[in-house]
């Protein structure tokens, strides 16, 4: 059976965020250099809703949300909360696929909420300069994607 292109994509980015869940020396390794972490100041139902509004607010859509928990319980491990947010917007979409087509294959952007072992909450997300930026033409739709990741994050930041 072939995944549909967004869905390898969206699975791939997804084992790399699954970190979190390994044991505690798997978590002790560095993340990589593209991947950005921000503490959340609230607890994971309310760092989703308010992940959720910013985004929204935004102008950009959730098209879905991928429960981690969910699958993992399927292999017999637990976590604690883990969520990841899948958001685009056509207009994106239709810049992207006008200046390189090549990289109609990066959306959706990606956010990860996830509570570590002492409660806390933790949002991550690719850095879209390495998401899009190693495609050519693509630099004012890197800088304003940037721009929207710092707002949405920021209603949650510590």
């Amino acid at each position: 059976m072939r995944l549909r292109t967004a869905a390898r994509t969206s699975l791939a980015f997804l084992a790399l965020v699954l970190l979190s869940a390994l044991p505690a020396t798997a978590q002790n390794m560095p993340a990589p250099e593209f991947l950005v972490t921000v503490p959340s100041a609230y607890g994971f139902d309310e760092t989703l809703e308010r992940l959720r509004q910013a985004i929204e607010g935004e102008n950009l859509m959730v098209i879905i949300e991928i429960d981690p928990q969910q699958m993992l319980r399927m292999v017999g491990m637990r976590t604690g909360g883990m969520r990841q947010i899948l958001f685009f917007h056509p207009r994106y979409m239709k810049q992207i696929i006008e200046t390189n087509r090549n990289a109609g294959i990066e959306p959706p952007l990606k956010l990860l909420a996830v509570e570590t072992p002492d409660g806390k909450v933790m949002v991550r997300y690719m850095d879209p300069t390495y998401q899009f930026g190693r495609y050519g033409g693509l630099d004012e739709i890197v800088q304003e994607l940037g721009g929207v990741f710092q707002n949405i994050v920021a209603s949650v930041r510590q």
